[in-house]
């Protein structure tokens, strides 16, 4: 891409926060790059709709100070949860801020709901085919590691461009010792 992401990042300006203003002014200027309003300025600033939708479509990613990001998640409101648009928290005490920012920029996000299915963008239209391959093996990889009980949780794997059906890349086999109350109920029921 020619132009750069465009990255905002919220900083807990709340007087419990101990980040001080020196330390932050420093990093700020290694870090130009990065938008940073204040989170006590979303309260004020962005409280309409529309002003909501402007910072949604301002930035290619939030960070934010990690001790923030409950208070942030409902100030930002639906729109950005239900995009998936959502502050990626950064331990602003540590030194490593770039560290952390690249790491983020160079990662794929996976959001894990309370339901049984999640989404993860692993290419774009304009990478390659080996590319995106690699990005779906590292993928794969990646959720099994972080899924509780690894494989034994993944159901199933699919691979889906926005307009198209959805492809099996990968398919659990059922545990044949399942037993479904409701049909073994039923089943008792027939044979009385």
């Amino acid at each position: 891409d020619d132009n750069p992401p465009q990255l905002c990042l919220k900083i807990d300006d709340r007087p419990t926060s101990n980040l001080s203003k020196d330390c932050f002014e420093k990093k700020k200027k290694k870090h130009s790059h990065l938008q940073s309003p204040q989170v006590t300025k979303l309260e004020t600033d962005y409280r309409p709709f529309e002003a909501k939708r402007k910072l949604f479509n301002s930035y290619d990613r939030l960070f934010a100070d990690k001790r923030a990001v409950p208070l942030l998640r409902k100030l930002l409101g639906k729109q950005f949860s239900k995009k998936k648009k959502l502050p990626v928290p950064l331990n602003l005490k540590r030194k490593n801020w770039k560290e952390q920012i690249e790491k983020v920029c160079g990662s794929a996000l996976l959001y894990m709901e309370t339901g049984t299915c999640s989404v993860l963008k692993v290419g774009k239209v304009s990478m390659g085919a080996d590319e995106v391959v690699k990005n779906v093996a590292a993928a794969v990889n990646g959720i099994a590691e972080i899924v509780p009980r690894n494989w034994r949780n993944i159901r199933s794997l699919q691979l889906k461009l926005s307009d198209s059906m959805t492809l099996p890349v990968y398919q659990a086999v059922p545990d044949i010792n399942l037993k479904i109350d409701g049909i073994q109920k039923e089943e008792e029921e027939e044979v009385m």
